[in-house]
């Protein structure tokens, strides 16, 4: 499979292509590792115009939050379809590293391929490019057969969009949603692995202060929780929407699986808690990690 020899489709993906020698299946996102090097390729596919999603590799603001520099800008075709390809620089825990970029445009979505190496390790910069280059646009597998993981949904919510290990689900499983009233679930693998967490009910407030899209935050509540057979805390808190000021109430669950951690998380306008809050926990408590990605 990981040989430059053979095309291989990552799971859940449209993409099929030649990963270099020496990389393997990765097992927290779709995409491809090479631990020895420090050096990944992986696919996120969004489901919105090319425009919009891409707009943000323009933004040197937004790009610089990140402690990402764009260095370089060129259109191409992969496989026929339009796109663009992206030299990139960025800072990760004191690394310095280098990223090729490919975003393709079709069928009305986006397919963003980003290959990432330590600046140091120019052949694997050299290797990774073509990779990229060699990426062709197929059938797409079903997301969710990609995910590491299980969790069953409970009416009224549905799967509403499954991007990488991200699966997010909504009320009928309308998505994007349109007004921060909407309630919503997300669960999302960390990327980090062999974290060295000293207080995990200090590290899931900290990590449900800094949720997205929201200010204002205070934790109401934090206890252990076990589900899976992995520890976690289940911690409940309040706040406020960014755009509308709307009160609301966050639910989180972050579990511990040794080499990294899932946040579960659900919102919801703090006026309707009291029926959502056990919809959450009933989901939260669904999650199974499949036999194949259980430590």
């Amino acid at each position: 499979m990981a040989t430059n020899a053979m095309a291989y489709q990552i799971p859940g993906t449209s993409v099929s292509m030649r990963p270099p020698a020496g990389y393997v299946a990765a097992d927290r996102f779709p995409g491809f590792t090479n631990e020895a090097s420090g050096s990944s390729i992986m696919v996120t596919e969004i489901p919105g115009p090319f425009e919009a999603a891409t707009s943000g590799f323009a933004d040197k603001q937004r790009m610089k939050t990140q402690n990402m520099m764009i260095l370089s800008r060129q259109p191409l075709k992969i496989d026929g379809h339009p796109g663009i390809l992206l030299e990139a620089e960025q800072h990760v825990y004191g690394t310095l590293f280098r990223k090729w970029i490919v975003a393709v445009d079709h069928s009305g979505a986006t397919t963003v391929i980003v290959a990432s190496y330590p600046e140091t390790s120019a052949m694997q910069g050299k290797q990774l490019k073509q990779a990229l280059l060699s990426a062709r646009i197929v059938k797409a597998g079903d997301p969710a057969e990609a995910l590491d993981y299980t969790a069953a949904p409970v009416p009224p919510f549905k799967v509403a969009s499954v991007i990488g290990q991200v699966m997010l689900l909504t009320p009928e499983g309308v998505f994007p949603v349109k007004e921060e009233t909407v309630p919503l679930m997300v669960f999302a693998p960390s990327f980090s692995k062999g974290m060295a967490i000293a207080d995990k009910k200090i590290f899931a407030e900290d990590r449900i202060r800094a949720s997205a899209g929201l200010r204002n935050i205070s934790v109401s509540s934090s206890k252990p929780v076990t589900i899976d057979g992995m520890p976690g805390i289940e911690t409940i808190a309040v706040g406020e929407g960014e755009a509308a000021a709307t009160p609301l109430t966050i639910y989180q669950v972050l579990l511990f699986d040794g080499s990294g951690y899932c946040v579960i998380q659900g919102l919801v306008h703090s006026k309707e808690k009291q029926a959502y809050i056990p919809v959450f926990e009933k989901m939260a408590r669904s999650f199974r990690m499949k036999a194949s990605h259980h430590n």
